[in-house]
């Protein structure tokens, strides 16, 4: 089936929009998530729906599997190929087709990057005042066609919300190669009926191919302040954040750092942070300038009774953009301590995220591992990221391992399996732990609505009965049956 595979997908497209030899193939073998590889029987890069339509309904007939991947910054393998099915990228489906000011719209196509977006609205008379404000740190990358598949958030989560609060409609292919749209594709910023495009945010790639998505755009905020306080432990700036929230200020982003990352981050950016720190928040908020001291000052009265070490506010742009530089880099500054790392994800109430952070490095002592923390605080979104050689498989056993007794505690003191990032087949093992057997059944018939046949990224996000996937083969890990 390999050469008739690529055979035909070299008819549909043409041999420039087909990658089927093994080096070429070894780049999309995983996305952020390295643990979890595949092999497809090719990747295939459409330039418009029409080509999507095609290359899915040819697959049909072949009966092979489809995995849509936008650019693959994902962190949970919810975009490899397994079994040999076909990847189908978007990636080069990059066109801006409609930006609507007076409505406050955007028409891009799903390979459209974030920060494309937002800089081609700026370039239009008046769009200097308006972005797509999703932004996770990859969004120099990351496509708008996967936030909305993911429901990516961003470090401005805690004001801004996620993507399916920014995405008003969407176009699609569904797994029989029909092309349907969601939600609102105008200015009316609503529809009657259900909730479609929610529902089709999140879903990971198991619905259908986001093929166009209708945006939102929002004003900028005219002035900000930034805050870094340090402090001697990391329990002080959680009571700090919780705090922060309770005395009913919504900051435009909270972000904390554990010592280590303060340490890694300072070394490798030169931000003159104070060595002796053991954590660190980063707090950005906006709105009206004469307002904006005075909230400074609240703030730094309420750091100030949690011991903070340090605080400095500063409302200077250059200061700004190299502490969020600096931020949106830590994980790739982790390359300088680490041959590989893993990032975990998971949200819990902010009034226990000190319990928490104890929890991860108990957790991490008990296996060995050294975990590094900088994550979302304001919205109780942590990322530990577990450092290990990823050439060592009894490493990578325990930092799984170790990741799925983090998750588990989470949910047990009322967290959620994911923040941001999703599920895919990392955490695919564990929506049963989370979710009863009433509620998967109930999620189970709302894919078989969309994709009976299961040939839609199964054994993503859901556990398949096709599909069968073992990320760790040779590690000692099996997929639960």
């Amino acid at each position: 089936m390999g050469a008739d595979l690529v055979r035909e997908m070299t008819k549909l497209l043409g041999s420039e929009r087909v990658a089927s030899d093994a080096a070429a193939k070894k780049v999309y073998e995983s996305d952020g998530f390295t643990i979890a590889c595949g092999e497809a029987g090719c990747v295939v890069f459409p330039e418009s729906a029409e080509q999507v339509v095609g290359v899915v309904r040819k697959l049909k007939d072949l009966d092979i599997q489809l995995v849509p991947r936008g650019s693959g910054t994902g962190l949970t393998g919810g975009c490899v190929a397994f079994g040999g099915g076909v990847v189908i990228s978007t990636a080069r489906m990059g066109k801006v087709l409609e930006i609507d000011l007076p409505n406050r719209v955007a028409h891009v196509e799903a390979g459209v990057r974030n920060v494309q977006l937002s800089d081609a609205v700026a370039a239009l008379p008046g769009g200097m005042w308006f972005h797509f404000a999703p932004d996770p740190s990859s969004q120099r990358a990351s496509t708008i066609g996967g936030n909305a598949a993911t429901n990516a958030g961003g470090i401005h989560t805690l004001k801004d919300f996620v993507s399916s609060n920014h995405v008003l409609g969407m176009e699609l292919v569904t797994p029989e190669g029909e092309v349907v749209t969601v939600g609102a594709t105008d200015g009316r910023h609503s529809v009657a009926g259900p909730d479609m495009a929610g529902l089709v945010c999140g879903s990971e790639g198991t619905l259908g191919i986001i093929t166009s998505v209708w945006v939102r755009l929002v004003p900028k905020a005219s002035s900000y302040r930034t805050v870094v306080a340090t402090f001697p432990s990391q329990r002080a700036a959680c009571d700090t954040v919780s705090d922060v929230i309770a005395e009913g200020f919504l900051p435009a982003a909270m972000e904390m750092m554990d010592g280590r990352m303060v340490q890694l981050v300072n070394d490798t950016f030169k931000l003159g942070i104070d060595a002796d720190a053991r954590a660190l928040l980063l707090i950005e908020i906006d709105g009206i300038t004469a307002l904006l001291d005075a909230d400074v000052d609240d703030l730094r009265a309420i750091a100030n009774k949690h011991g903070a070490l340090t605080i400095d506010a500063s409302g200077d742009p250059a200061r700004r953009q190299q502490l969020w530089k600096a931020r949106k880099a830590a994980f790739g500054a982790i390359g300088k301590i680490s041959p590989s790392y893993c990032t975990q994800d998971a949200c819990v109430p902010r009034s226990r995220l000190g319990e928490v952070l104890s929890e991860i490095d108990r957790i991490g002592q008990r296996y060995g591992l050294s975990i590094n923390n900088v994550f979302h605080a304001g919205d109780g979104n942590i990322h530990p990221i577990f450092l290990y050689d990823d050439h060592d498989p009894v490493a990578m056993r325990n930092t799984l391992e170790a990741a799925e007794e983090v998750l588990k505690f989470c949910i047990d003191i009322g967290g959620t399996l994911t923040g941001e990032h999703g599920v895919g087949v990392e955490k695919l093992h564990l929506m049963p732990y989370m979710f009863d057997g009433n509620t998967l059944r109930q999620f189970n018939e709302v894919k078989a609505a969309f994709d009976p046949n299961e040939r839609m990224n199964a054994g993503k996000l859901l556990p398949s009965k096709t599909v069968r996937i073992d990320m760790l083969e040779g590690v000692g890990r099996k997929v639960p049956q």
